[in-house]
């Protein structure tokens, strides 16, 4: 094996800062729509950077302080828009949901795992996704996207064959073909850009579509019903209650979720202590040397914390944790928190 194809076999891991940080983006940039996407990013990092958008705050700040509450300038220039939830733009009921089954939303999932800006959801946000996606039949000959058309659908291929052509002058060339699988037009959830292939059915077929109008309005939702989930548990921390509302909303960024099955270990008795864990589903027990026979084991289940004295000293964990059953985390590791706000307050 040539040292390029070993190279290129190699994993390369992300960091999941760096992960929340361009999912985040994602969600401006499906929000915002810009014309030009490069001077937006330009625009976004810097204020980003900076931890604030005075500029933006003035205008938005009534509109933002009306379905949020209070908000700090780096939440509003990462939503960018005033927007309510509860309330579609234009009127219209609830985002309508077509609920899947077992199978079908597996083969989803593998679908569309590898896109950045699904890869990066929940498995509760994804599902959210997933089931807003509309199921259609389609027909032998059947046009799914023109070249050239404005592209306002993402489209995963449930089963059929389809072809994707692009034109060579005069003649439409075969660029791939897709069997049973496989998905496209993942761009047009980003933004509104011209197709560049045109995609007919060979043989009737099934495939599932969701628009950029739903995606955006559901991205929106979940990024505003996370800061809202999460702010309810960083409340419950006394070592965070000389934090205000700005502050906090910085933290909610920086949490990373932690998925555990049962009887896995999240860590043991006397590893470093480099961060805090919320209980968000689920419970997991406390597992301790010290503990005296007899004794039972101590839980921590959903809204409860532990491991916070790892944010004033990183000293070895004084008890291991295991998850009591499948449990879900939210990860404050020490080192982000310090990068934001400084050092924990001592008592």
């Amino acid at each position: 094996m040539s040292e390029q194809q070993k190279k290129s076999e190699q994993k390369v891991k992300v960091p999941k800062e760096l992960e929340n940080i361009l999912l985040e983006y994602t969600i401006k940039v499906i929000v915002d729509e810009p014309d030009d996407v490069v001077s937006h990013a330009a625009d976004y990092f810097a204020a980003l950077k900076d931890g604030k958008n005075e500029k933006d705050a003035e205008s938005e700040l009534k509109d933002i302080n009306e379905n949020l509450g209070a908000r700090c300038n780096r939440r509003e220039a990462i939503v960018g828009e005033s927007y309510n939830p509860e309330e579609e733009e234009d009127g219209e009921d609830e985002i309508e949901m077509f609920p899947k089954k077992d199978e079908d939303r597996k083969k989803i999932l593998e679908t569309v795992q590898d896109i950045f800006f699904f890869g990066n959801l929940d498995s509760e946000s994804l599902n959210q996704v997933i089931d807003a996606m509309i199921p259609r039949k389609v027909d032998k000959a059947m046009v799914i996207t023109r070249q050239g058309d404005d592209g306002d659908f993402f489209y995963v291929l449930g089963k059929g064959t389809f072809k994707a052509y692009s034109k060579d002058g005069d003649v439409d060339k075969v660029v791939k073909t897709y069997k049973d699988s496989g998905c496209f037009g993942e761009l047009a959830l980003l933004h509104n850009l011209p197709r560049d292939v045109t995609v007919k059915a060979v043989t009737d077929g099934q495939i599932w579509a969701v628009s950029r109008k739903t995606f955006k309005t559901l991205m929106v939702k979940i990024a505003l019903e996370k800061s809202r989930k999460y702010m309810k548990l960083l409340d419950r921390v006394p070592e965070l209650k000389s934090f205000n509302e700005c502050e906090k909303l910085e933290l909610c960024d920086a949490l990373v979720p932690v998925s555990l099955k049962k009887d896995e270990i999240l860590f043991n008795e006397g590893d470093e202590g480099n961060g805090m864990y919320f209980v968000v589903q689920g419970k997991v027990k406390v597992q301790s040397s010290t503990k005296k026979k007899g004794e039972e084991t101590q839980e921590v289940g959903k809204g409860l914390y532990f491991g916070e004295m790892a944010l004033q000293k990183k000293e070895p964990r004084a008890a291991g944790i295991v998850a009591a059953e499948d449990t879900k985390l939210a990860f404050l590791e020490t080192d982000a928190f310090e990068r934001l706000l400084g050092p924990v307050p001592t008592s």
